[in-house]
């Protein structure tokens, strides 16, 4: 089937129930390597490469030349219709949250739980100006130092190395005219994310797990849990913004603990 997003698919025989991973902006299906091992003894797993990333290059472009978050949410729906998962636990990472929180939107129906690391709930000001200033030189400037410059300012420190490694990596493969399209959409993200912030999930099974050390992301993350109680939340020590990356055992830990009791929670109604 033309149009659809690469991706990579482990069918577990034993069990009927899916796990989707969803990468961040820059990120790819990789990103969640350190994830498989956990996750594919008990579930199906799903991790698509959004598209302009890792290998979903030259899908069509819409009409108008112009991405959306709905014309990105919509490919990955596609791609759940293609293979025939009507419903799924989701994973997400830092825009990789954002998108879930577009998608559950728009089609409630197809999420059972969702995990959240790093998870982007609304975009600071500075990070916006850096992409906004992004936009303006992109005829400019080699788009790989863009996503350089946000590597580091997300993750500064010693210990967030392999985090910014395959942030930085995974961005190397982007095409210039993918860039500019992703930065398009950069004022729907931030006018989304601020729309949608005191709006709860309408799923009752969400988990944010996020480091002490994520400055750019983990304020808000703890204000929105405040707000709505129904949100679990986890903050990791000494982990900055990719816990799932860092402190890869934890996460595994907490995010299958959380998507195995939210399993048996809804077996029983």
């Amino acid at each position: 089937m033309k149009n659809l997003l690469a991706h990579r698919l482990y069918f577990n025989s034993h069990v009927k129930e899916w796990i989707i991973f969803i990468h961040g902006i820059g990120g790819n299906s990789s990103t969640f390597s350190m994830q498989l091992k956990a996750f594919s003894g008990h579930f199906n797993i799903l991790m698509p490469d959004l598209r302009g990333h890792g290998l979903s290059q030259g899908l069509v472009e819409p009409e108008n030349a112009k991405y959306s978050l709905d014309l990105i949410s919509e490919d990955v729906f596609r791609l759940m219709d293609h293979l025939k998962i009507k419903k799924s636990n989701f994973i997400g990472c830092s825009f990789g949250a954002s998108l879930i929180r577009i998608m559950e939107r728009s089609k409630p129906e197809r999420f059972k739980s969702i995990v959240m690391t790093g998870a982007v709930l609304r975009i600071k000001t500075s990070i916006y100006l850096i992409f906004k200033l992004g936009k303006l030189l992109s005829p400019y400037i080699n788009n790989h130092l863009l996503y350089s410059v946000v590597a580091y300012f997300i993750m500064p420190y010693r210990n967030h190395k392999e985090s910014r490694r395959q942030f930085i990596e995974g961005s190397k493969v982007i095409a210039r005219n993918e860039y500019r399209s992703w930065l398009g959409i950069l004022e729907e993200i931030k006018h989304r994310m601020d729309e949608l912030f005191l709006e709860s999930f309408i799923s009752d099974s969400v988990l944010l797990i996020s480091g002490n050390e994520d400055h750019a992301f983990l304020k808000d993350c703890l204000r929105y849990s405040n707000i709505h109680e129904s949100i679990q939340m986890v903050v990791l020590q000494n982990c900055g913004h990719v816990s799932s990356i860092e402190k890869y055992d934890k996460f595994n830990n907490l995010a299958l603990d959380f998507i195995q009791k939210e399993e048996r929670k809804a077996g029983l109604h």
